[in-house]
């Protein structure tokens, strides 16, 4: 692996930040998961999780890179593990949806589809914990509702459509991004549609800030719906198709798009303010942005580190090979995990 200041090669090396940030851009620790890393990570309770190709969840000591523990399961665990206080849930392609204690990664339970294996149980992206219930999108255009506790299905909601992105829980609500260019919000006691919107393509998983919602979609639009009342704000055309959530962070909103664009829009009308291109195809998973900072993985697995202000690229990080999801950031560290195995703590 290398990291580079955008523009030249270096192993590893210093690089000029603004005086404010904390984060030095040095390789603290890898972890060699012997598998590919199939999906983002996330960050809990000091520990960095991970699921990898072969069905393989791992967690991994934040502060020091050493194994805590690993679940082995049978299939490509998908999207980011999810949270709630000390359990983890994580959904693998095949069906299964795996409840783990988190702090020892002894099994709660675990939902898996028939034996025989039929398109309508495969899954497609990770699962949301939300409310006492886990929400997991399926091959046949549904979303079903777990029970947290015992990992029971409790209803569930049927789309019309193919159901591609992971759901969003906030707001008392369930989010959810249909392929048929509709957007829903799910009562997650019910399973009833509340209210949504649209678009002309594809949308991708909306999120929340607690008073807007925001969505992307395949027609290259972005718009931010106000929670109360339902009232539109605002419609913004990026100029190609957007393939990742829109994150909402401070007075910005960051997307990808399938031609390998960061883009950055303004939370209050939708403005497009930069664009950065990582030349690498579709961008795997959403940007995340810290201390002025905004951390994108590119197609072609380098990770673009820009500045938050003018979107220009500050220095790259190249895995050994491609990156499958989106990075997270804790306690000043990005961690990253790479096609080539690796989980990379970057300090």
């Amino acid at each position: 692996m290398k990291i580079t200041k955008y523009g030249a090669a270096l192993l590893v090396v210093m690089f000029s930040l603004s005086p404010a940030s904390a984060w030095s851009g040095k390789v603290g620790w890898t972890y060699n998961a012997r598998y590919p890393i199939s999906g983002s990570v996330v960050v809990a309770e000091g520990l960095v999780l991970a699921g990898d190709s072969a069905g393989n969840l791992h967690a991994v000591h934040a502060a020091s890179g050493q194994l805590a523990w690993v679940y082995a399961g049978t299939n490509t665990i998908l999207g980011q593990p999810a949270i709630s206080d000390k359990t983890v849930v994580f959904a693998q392609a095949d069906g299964t949806v795996t409840a783990l204690s988190l702090p020892d990664g002894a099994l709660l339970w675990k939902h898996a589809p028939p034996t025989e294996s039929y398109a309508a149980d495969t899954i497609l992206d990770g699962a949301a914990v939300g409310y006492g219930r886990v929400f997991v999108i399926k091959g046949d255009g549904k979303m079903a509702a777990l029970s947290l506790e015992d990992g029971k299905a409790l209803w569930t909601y049927e789309s019309g459509a193919g159901l591609r992105s992971a759901p969003w829980c906030a707001d008392g609500m369930v989010y959810l991004g249909e392929q048929g260019g509709v957007f829903s919000a799910v009562n997650p006691k019910t399973g009833k549609r509340d209210w949504g919107g649209g678009a002309g393509g594809a949308i991708n998983t909306p999120i929340s800030d607690g008073e807007n919602v925001y969505f992307s979609s395949g027609d290259g639009s972005v718009r931010a719906v106000r929670i109360k009342g339902v009232v539109p704000l605002w419609k913004a055309i990026v100029g190609e198709p957007v393939v990742t959530p829109p994150i909402p962070a401070g007075e910005k909103v960051f997307l990808g798009t399938a031609g390998g664009k960061v883009a950055a829009l303004s939370k209050s009308d939708g403005s497009v303010l930069w664009t950065f291109d990582t030349h690498g195809g579709a961008v795997p998973g959403a940007p995340v942005s810290a201390l002025g900072l905004v951390f994108v993985c590119g197609g072609q697995g380098m990770l673009f580190v820009l500045d938050d202000a003018s979107g220009e690229a500050q220095f790259t990080f190249q895995a050994g090979s491609g990156l499958n999801g989106a990075p997270a950031f804790s306690g000043g560290v990005l961690f990253v995990g790479s096609a080539d195995g690796g989980l990379y703590a970057i300090r």
